[in-house]
């Protein structure tokens, strides 16, 4: 309450701070990203497709962060196994890692799910990020926890549509059918 100024990412970044007691005045400056429009190079896209073994016209989704349950990794997976049963082919990368990563891996080898969801693990180098993003065909981040995922923002310039919870502050600016697809919190 004694800064001289408050930048937040998003509405729901402010319901935080005013949660924490914060009264004053706020500034929104929505999240940015350093990609540049368009898509990575159709040789970047056929490494991704080499090293999964992906068809050219198999659809893939996608998920890029860490790997935290409370990032809704588990909804994303259930949904998956809905999609799986009732016989869509796909192939989901998860690129990322963190403390969950282990315990998620083993959740889908209980689902009997590896055929079809892969682990890429933490990938620091920009340019491949830009190639996972170009060639998924639907980016999925269901984080209700997320304030302003910078995600999304990546997905777009790369043209990839981007699945949300409605009314999650990643949603924000999301008309839906538009410029991404929104749904309810739940893997159905």
């Amino acid at each position: 309450n004694s800064a001289d100024e408050v930048w937040v990412v998003s509405e729901g970044a402010v319901k935080s701070l005013r949660d924490m007691g914060y009264k004053g005045e706020y500034f929104v400056m929505q999240n940015g990203t350093d990609f540049p429009k368009g898509m990575a190079s159709s040789e970047q896209i056929d490494e991704i497709e080499k090293t999964y073994k992906i068809e050219k016209e198999e659809l893939v989704f996608l998920f890029v962060g860490r790997m935290m349950w409370y990032k809704n990794v588990g909804l994303i997976i259930d949904a998956l196994k809905i999609l799986k049963d009732n016989g869509l082919k796909f192939r989901m990368i998860f690129v990322g890692d963190g403390t969950d990563k282990t315990v998620i891996e083993k959740y889908v080898k209980k689902l009997d799910m590896v055929d079809s969801i892969h682990f890429a693990g933490s990938v620091s180098d920009r340019e491949k990020v830009r190639a996972y993003f170009s060639r998924a065909n639907l980016f999925i981040f269901p984080s209700t926890y997320d304030t302003s995922g910078l995600v999304v923002k990546e997905a777009a310039a790369c043209s990839c549509p981007s699945v949300l919870v409605r009314d999650s502050c990643a949603s924000e600016d999301v008309v839906d059918g538009i410029t991404g697809y929104l749904c309810e919190e739940t893997a159905e």
